[in-house]
């Protein structure tokens, strides 16, 4: 054994928006912040510096609620965490996840204090309502380091730096680079040019170029290992992160790396390893009792850990993944979505021009998304309208019938319009007591003599359907309604 001291792995968690990212963009002094689509992280990406001569290996997880799955397993990895709360907004939904994380994996914590710069704004309020949560800072019934920063002033983050550096020597981490590997998938993709693409941070041992390697079941030799900047390494030492091609697949995102010459026994990986399910070849369970209409999906994403992220949020009650998988959407793909009926999510994918015209000739739906929430937001929508239909209906008129009359063979709806008002070119619903009896369409609007296209409240009309034999009675109401849609 020949243990040694290893940099710290810190880290980055908070609420979306409170400038995680950009506090670590100037710590790099690079612009990663200015790159991300909508301004907020979408994948989790690994970075090493060096403060005071000492090297610090960041991980900067996802702040949108999508991630709990990569920020928590971000907690499982680290050794001491940054809890970023923005002096302007204070804690929030993803902050109390956060801290969730922390508590559960038992991590050292300081905590960082952005947009320090602004005016008008009060750094006490986030220390307490830090407090109200368990989260005791100095001054505050507790020994957390609170730290007022700025990442566009640089004001406090060298402080933010060298308390790092200090927490890093008491807890005195260490690891042995002789022994067997160990490493873990904070990251994974595929590229079109370069194959399978794995980000690792190295737990024990030295992963080296030309070493074969395991994660779970997906094998592959290290044909070339870099840096976060592009850079060649010959081996990469504990506590340090790298990108790895040469896997023969897409390893899932926190998956353990090991030697093949060197695995440890399956007593040994399950002492140190959640079992979690892999994610992108899901098997799907269906139902054939459950008459429920249901969204069939096919997802395509571009990375691993998103494509988790996307998929954590499915509501299995509402929706059927037919199939997900990384990198751009496939012919086989488009002829599977148009025999099944199914929706495809591309995120952060190419879709070849032919396909998006096959796809427009066919009928098939391909919806692009170059930002998390926005694909989540219109998922849960759409999900939600399939769980509780009519959800997306805004209502704009009622009319109860109070009269039935009968003339040229069709029979003629009189009815008073209680609320709102009622067009001859809405939706309606026909409704008995709580009950729908019938989506009518109507062909006719008279008000007396005169051929009319709207009724106001408190006026009377008579209505002809376009449905024969549409079973109406006195005492029926008539709902007009649009949906949340067509008002844009």
């Amino acid at each position: 054994m020949a243990l040694m001291h290893r940099p710290p792995v810190i880290t980055i968690m908070g609420h979306v928006d409170h400038g995680k990212t950009t506090l670590l963009d100037h710590i790099r002094k690079s612009n990663v912040a200015g790159r991300e689509s909508g301004g907020i992280t979408q994948h989790i990406g690994a970075y090493q510096i060096e403060f005071q001569g000492k090297k610090l290996t960041f991980i900067d997880t996802p702040g949108h609620a999508a991630f709990n799955k990569m920020r928590e397993r971000g907690a499982k990895t680290t050794d001491i965490v940054v809890l970023v709360v923005a002096a302007d907004d204070g804690v929030k939904p993803q902050t109390l996840e956060s801290i969730r994380h922390i508590q559960a994996a038992n991590v050292s914590l300081v905590v960082a204090i952005t947009k320090a710069d602004l005016p008008n704004v009060y750094p006490d309020v986030a220390k307490s309502q830090l407090a109200e949560h368990g989260i005791l800072v100095h001054g505050y019934g507790g020994s957390v380091d609170a730290i007022e920063v700025s990442a566009k002033t640089g004001k406090g983050v060298d402080t933010l730096l060298d308390t790092l550096v200090t927490m890093a020597e008491l807890n005195n981490y260490q690891a042995d680079p002789e022994a067997p590997l160990q490493a873990v998938v904070i990251e994974s993709t595929k590229d079109p040019r370069r194959g399978a693409v794995a980000t690792v941070i190295v737990q024990q041992g030295t992963l080296k170029v030309r070493q074969d390697i395991i994660a779970d079941d997906v094998g592959g030799r290290v044909k070339l290992l870099s840096d976060e900047n592009g850079q060649s390494l010959t081996e990469v030492l504990p506590g340090c992160p790298a990108e790895i091609i040469g896997f023969e697949d897409v390893p899932a995102v926190g998956s353990r790396v090991f030697d093949t010459a060197n695995m440890p026994s399956e007593d040994e990986v399950a002492a140190t390893e959640a079992v979690e399910p892999g994610v992108g070849s899901a098997r799907v369970d269906f139902d054939w009792f459950n008459t429920k209409p249901k969204l069939k999906l096919i997802i395509k994403a571009d990375v691993q850990g998103t494509l988790e992220a996307i998929l954590a949020n499915l509501d299995s009650e509402s929706t059927e993944l037919l199939a997900s998988g990384l990198g751009p959407v496939t012919d086989s793909e488009l002829e599977l979505a148009n025999t099944s009926g199914a929706v495809i999510l591309a995120f952060r994918v190419k879709v070849a021009k032919n396909l998006k015209e096959q796809a427009k000739t066919l009928g098939v739906k391909i919806k692009s998304y170059e930002v998390i929430y926005h694909l989540i937001e219109e998922l849960q929508k759409q999900m939600l309208k399939l769980m509780e239909p009519g959800i997306d209906e805004v209502v704009t008129g009622e009319a109860e019938i109070i009269q039935i009359f009968e003339m040229r063979g069709e029979r003629i709806a009189g009815c008073r319009v209680k609320t709102g008002e009622l067009k001859k070119s809405d939706k309606y619903h026909l409704k008995r007591g709580e009950d729908t009896i019938a989506d009518p369409q109507i062909k006719l609007m008279m008000h007396g003599k005169q051929e009319v296209d709207s009724a106001k409240a408190k006026s009377e009309c008579g209505i002809t359907f376009r449905q024969k034999n549409l079973q109406f009675q006195i005492g029926d109401k008539l709902i007009a309604y649009h949906l949340e849609d067509d008002e844009a």
